[in-house]
Formats: structure tokens, sequence, C-alpha cells
């Protein structure tokens, strides 16, 4: 079996990195190289994946819902529409009628 081997240094100054470090020295050492590789595997496909970072949805949501606010109303569009318009949307109901 190739080996591929790597340090890995923790700061335990910080105590995010403190507690990753306690956390790999509680666990046995076959099981600490699998949760390693796991974690690593895992990150590897998420980046791989297109993966939406969610501010940017949050950000296409709120300009979703500007330009919504911004549409005129059915009832304004209705109150605005021309003759035309009307009897157009009139034989569109009549037709849909059809289908029962």
């Amino acid at each position: 079996m190739s080996v591929y081997r790597i340090t890995v240094r923790f700061n335990l100054e910080d105590a995010g990195e403190r507690g990753a470090a306690e956390y790999l020295q509680s666990l046995k050492h076959g099981d600490c190289n699998r949760f390693v590789v796991n974690a690593v595997l895992t990150r590897v496909r998420a980046e791989n994946t297109n993966v939406v970072d969610p501010t940017l949805l949050d950000s296409i949501r709120r300009i979703f819902r500007e330009e919504m606010q911004a549409m005129p109303s059915i009832t304004d569009a209705a109150d605005s529409a021309s003759p035309a318009e009307e009897e157009n949307d009139q034989s569109v109901l009549d037709d849909l009628e059809l289908f029962g």
C-alpha cells in the first residue's frame, strides 16, 4: 500500500484549533486518520460541486423582492388596460373555459 504522510500543526492559543487538536487526540490512531481523510474528501467534494454561497442567494432574493415590488400590481394593470387588451383577455378566458 502506498502512503502519503503530512504533518499538521495546530495553534493551541486559538480556541477552535485547540478544540480540534483535543478532539483528534481523543480518537484512536486509525479513527483519527479515517476522520481526517473523510473531512478532506468532504471539503473537496463540496468545493467541486456548484454549492451556492448563501449570501449570494440572499442577494438574489432581495433583488427579486425589490423588482416585484416595483412592478405594477394586477389590479393596476387591469385599471389601465385598453379595450383591445380587455377583449384579448376575455378571449383567453373564454378559451380556457373549453378545458373545463
